[in-house]
């Protein structure tokens, strides 16, 4: 019990003390950024985006190409899809509801199983989510 509370207490200090240091290098990131040097480095990569280097600096705008899938959807009615330019695939993705299903698995049993039979669940690694420092000394 008392290693297990020892543990628990330095993940409690470790934690603080990275939230702490996350924050100081969010501040020297900024503070770095406003920078004259920096600044004129981020100018020349302003408009497009992307990443540029002057000696030890790199600096990056971040970019995603969004298209807009409405105007996508209307070009490519135009076409059959063996025409289709060979950049553009189609996805369709199926979204349940799982409360949703668990009430319809409940009202028809005798339609669910092919549903049950398409449905399963993947376990992530295990963790510790959360230590609760003032139950902690409660102990």
């Amino acid at each position: 019990m008392q290693n297990a509370k020892c543990l628990a207490h330095q993940i409690v200090g470790a934690k603080n003390k990275k939230a702490e240091l996350d924050k100081h290098i969010k501040k020297l990131e900024r503070d770095l950024l406003d920078t004259q040097l920096v600044s004129a480095l981020l100018a020349t990569i302003h408009n497009e985006g992307g990443e540029t280097t002057d000696g030890p600096y790199t600096v990056e705008i971040p970019k995603t190409h969004i298209w807009d899938q409405a105007t996508v959807a209307i070009i490519l009615e135009a076409m059959p899809p063996s025409d289709w330019p060979s950049f553009v695939t189609q996805q369709i993705t199926y979204k349940i509801d799982m409360r949703k299903f668990k009430d319809y698995a409940v009202n028809h049993p005798s339609e669910a199983g092919p549903w049950h039979a398409a449905h399963s669940i993947k376990l992530g690694d295990s963790k510790i989510k959360k230590i609760n420092a003032d139950k902690l000394e409660e102990d």
